[in-house]
C-alpha cells in the first residue's frame, strides 16, 4: 500500500500535464464527494471563526464552501504535497477572493501545520495516499487544539468497487482502528443520504 501511495503521489507532484483538466475531473458532479459536498461539510458542525485544514486539498474543490462555513473571522488552510496543485489553488484563492484561505505545501509525512493551530482537519479521498499514516496522524494530533476533530472521507471498499480496492488498503473498521490507536476517539460514523461509495468518520483528539 505504501508503494502504491508513493507512486500516486509522484504522479500528482511531478507528472501533472494540465492541472485545469485534472481539476475538471476531480470536481465532476458525478463524483460522490463533489455531489454531496454540502452535506459532508455540514456534518462537521464548523462554527463561525473556526480554523480548519483541508489536507490533500488537491485543486481546491472544498475551499470556497469551507471558507463560507467558517466565515471571515475563521481561516482555512489548504494543504497539499503537490506543487502544481498548490500553485493552482493560490491562483484560485485570488480569483475567487478567498481572503481567509492560506495554501500550504506539505510533506509526505507531515501537513506542516503549526502546533495547536486548528480546531478541525478534513481529509477527503486522501488518507489512502498517505505514505506514512502514523506519522501524519501524529502531526494531525499535534496541529489540533484540545478537543479538535479529525474527519476522514474515503472510499468504502466494503461496497465492492474493484477500483477502490486497488488503491485503498483499509476498510472502514481498519481506518477506525488505526486512527484510534494514534490518540483519537471515534466521535461519529456519519451517515449521509445518498452516499454509497464513501464513508465519513469523525474523530476527536484525545
Amino acid at each position: 500500500a505504501t508503494e502504491r501511495s508513493a507512486a500516486m503521489n509522484r504522479t500528482w507532484s511531478e507528472e501533472v500535464a494540465s492541472v485545469a483538466e485534472t481539476a475538471a475531473r476531480f470536481e465532476s458532479p458525478e463524483r460522490e464527494v463533489i455531489a454531496l459536498r454540502p452535506a459532508i461539510i455540514d456534518s462537521l458542525g464548523l462554527k463561525s471563526g473556526a480554523r480548519v485544514a483541508d489536507v490533500g486539498a488537491g485543486t481546491g474543490a472544498y475551499l470556497k464552501p469551507l471558507a463560507e462555513a467558517v466565515g471571515p473571522g475563521g481561516h482555512v488552510f489548504a494543504v497539499d504535497i503537490s506543487a502544481p496543485f498548490a500553485a493552482f489553488m493560490r491562483d484560485r484563492v485570488q480569483r475567487e477572493g478567498l481572503s481567509n484561505v492560506t495554501v500550504v505545501l506539505s510533506r509526505t509525512d507531515s501537513p506542516t501545520l503549526p502546533p495547536a493551530s486548528v480546531e478541525a482537519i478534513l481529509v477527503v479521498n486522501t488518507f489512502h495516499h498517505f505514505e506514512a499514516p502514523e506519522a501524519m496522524l501524529a502531526h494531525f494530533r499535534a496541529a489540533l487544539k484540545p478537543g479538535g476533530q479529525l474527519a476522514i472521507v474515503d472510499f468504502d471498499v466494503a461496497q465492492g468497487h474493484a477500483g477502490h480496492r486497488e488503491v485503498v488498503a483499509l476498510d472502514r473498521a481498519g481506518h477506525i482502528a488505526l486512527i484510534q490507536s494514534q490518540g483519537f476517539a471515534l466521535l461519529e460514523d456519519v451517515r449521509i443520504e445518498g452516499m454509497k461509495e464513501n464513508f465519513v468518520l469523525r474523530f476527536v483528539r484525545r
